[in-house]
């Protein structure tokens, strides 16, 4: 899927992974049947833990009211390839979307940062991610694509995903160099109910 700030419904199931092929025809049917103007789908399988986390991208985000994550959970409890997962929805509304140094190449992790922000620093963390964070980790070597969203009706309120060749990405020079900067130091501590999670990419597919 070229960048083009879609929005989408993210779907995070807690329980024993499924098989990619089951978990892409089921989020292709809640695609067709629930998304409108939909793009595109992605599967990720958390490297540690039983969580996989589902996008089902919209190509207009306005086309996502906020009734919407609710119905596409009930839609997916149905079907057979979520059965005794413990299912949440939310709607990402699209704020960064940028290729990666490394864009020419296949993506096999995901890097999910999630976290809100005391109010008085929101201000400060936008600039930070959009005009430094999230253009400097998508110039590194490893780094196929950089997006970040915002959940409007929930927490956490922020969501930033790295799509990436190898996870040695996240240690190295030029990586690091990015997280431990000035401005960084700055507004890391205001970050609140923050997640990390490394995920395996399942399948990811245009629609």
């Amino acid at each position: 899927m070229s960048p083009s700030h879609t929005g989408a419904i993210l779907l995070k199931c807690l329980g024993k992974p499924r098989e990619a092929r089951a978990l892409s025809a089921a989020a292709s049917t809640l695609a067709a049947e629930c998304v409108p103007l939909a793009a595109g789908i992605a599967g990720h399988s958390a490297v540690e833990g039983d969580e996989t986390y589902l996008y089902v991208f919209s190509r207009e985000f306005g086309a996502l009211n906020p009734a919407l994550p609710a119905r596409v959970a009930e839609r997916a409890r149905s079907l057979p390839a979520f059965a005794g997962l413990g299912i949440g929805a939310a709607r990402l509304a699209p704020l960064f979307d940028r290729p990666g140094a490394s864009r020419e190449e296949t993506p096999v992790f995901h890097y999910v940062v999630e976290t809100d922000v005391d109010d008085a620093h929101e201000a400060d963390l936008n600039a930070w991610y959009d005009t430094e964070h999230m253009p400097g980790l998508a110039a590194c070597p490893g780094t196929v694509r950089a997006r970040r969203f915002r959940n409007p009706d929930g927490s956490p309120r922020y969501h930033a995903c790295y799509d990436l060749v190898s996870t040695e990405a996240l240690g190295s020079k030029p990586w690091l160099a990015v997280r431990h900067t000035a401005w960084s130091d700055r507004v890391r501590p205001h970050f609140r109910n923050t997640r990390r999670t490394m995920f395996r990419r399942l399948f990811h597919i245009e629609l």
